[in-house]
């Protein structure tokens, strides 16, 4: 595992060769303005069943501060109920829900309910639970609620497989495939976390390398890039204390400033994963303690982008917001 922090100072995983990070390349960035697509966008927490929901709440109140947004909360019940009664329905303390926008829906198909609220609801951020003993859908590995959610999401929906608790913003993981569409998402992935005062670390993963097979280097893991401008990592590191620093500063330069422009004052780590994207991408989680692990998804399944998307949503410790592209 190859790793460099944003400050200049090597960050040990395994056991990467030391990499200052340059500053000239990331200045110009620091100066522009964030280009957001989720800033000021709803956040809608999801309330099915009988499931603890303060968490999620909890949570959403986190991200909604984060993008400056208003918070809802979509209670999505079998039966008619008044909006008074949405506390005792969901064995919720009321003053857990002070400040929500209550949106109440009854209907014997809560996860058509939800799609048919979201389409209302328009570039809305959604939260939703996915309990074990959910019923599953085999397309996402998620309940049937969170799958509806991401199939039908406009802008993004965070799964929730475990109730954090507490629910907190610290570390977040964003992985990048070499791609200038995913890298998209840095700057307002960057400015919630500059809202949050989180820390953004952001992983390069990709197929795994012939690298990885020999003995004299570290290995590494290369994208499989289908966008012009691309970029992936080298397939082979001769001279690692030069070579790494090197890339480093050309990815750092191409993504987090020209494409992406992460914006100042975010305390940021690079990472070069190995192997199977999923796997690499859930051990880091595990690895940096991360609080949220953030994917952009372009809206296949049937592709290996869309297998990574359901591995990780199984795997992660931690909530995943899935960002459609």
């Amino acid at each position: 595992m190859l790793s460099a922090a944003r400050d200049g100072s090597p960050v040990e995983l395994g056991a990467p060769p030391q990499a200052e990070l340059p500053h000239e390349a990331l200045e110009e960035a620091d100066e522009r303005p964030p280009q957001s697509g989720l800033q000021r966008r709803s956040v809608v927490v999801a309330l099915h069943g009988r499931h603890a929901h303060l968490g999620a709440i909890a949570l959403g109140r986190l991200i909604a501060h984060g993008l400056e947004a208003p918070l809802r909360g979509l209670c999505l019940s079998t039966e008619p109920i008044d909006a008074s009664e949405v506390p005792a329905h969901f064995g919720i303390a009321p003053e857990a829900l002070q400040g929500m926008v209550l949106d109440v829906e009854a209907s014997d198909d809560p996860p058509g309910a939800l799609a048919s609220a979201m389409a209302s609801y328009g570039t809305a951020l959604v939260i939703v639970a996915s309990h074990a003993d959910d019923p599953t859908d085999e397309r996402f590995g998620v309940g049937q609620l969170a799958a509806r959610a991401l199939e039908s999401a406009a802008l993004g929906v965070l799964v929730i497989r475990e109730e954090p608790s507490p629910p907190r913003l610290q570390r977040i993981l964003l992985p990048l495939d070499g791609n200038p569409s995913t890298a998209s998402v840095i700057a307002p992935v960057g400015e919630v976390a500059r809202k949050l005062g989180a820390e953004l670390d952001i992983v390069l993963v990709g197929c795994a390398s012939p690298r990885e097979a020999a003995d004299d280097g570290p290995p590494v893991s290369t994208p499989v890039p289908f966008e012009p401008g691309a970029m992936v990592a080298p397939l082979y590191v001769d001279q690692p204390q030069h070579e790494w620093p090197a890339f480093t500063e050309e990815f750092l330069a191409r993504f987090l400033s020209a494409i992406g422009h992460c914006p100042h004052g975010v305390s940021t780590r690079f990472f070069l994963g190995k192997g199977e994207p999923a796997a690499e991408i859930a051990r880091l989680a595990w690895q940096l303690a991360s609080d949220l692990v953030v994917l952009v998804w372009h809206g296949q399944l049937a592709d290996h982008h869309g297998a990574v998307i359901r591995d990780v949503l199984a795997r992660a410790p931690c909530p995943v917001l899935v960002l459609r592209r």
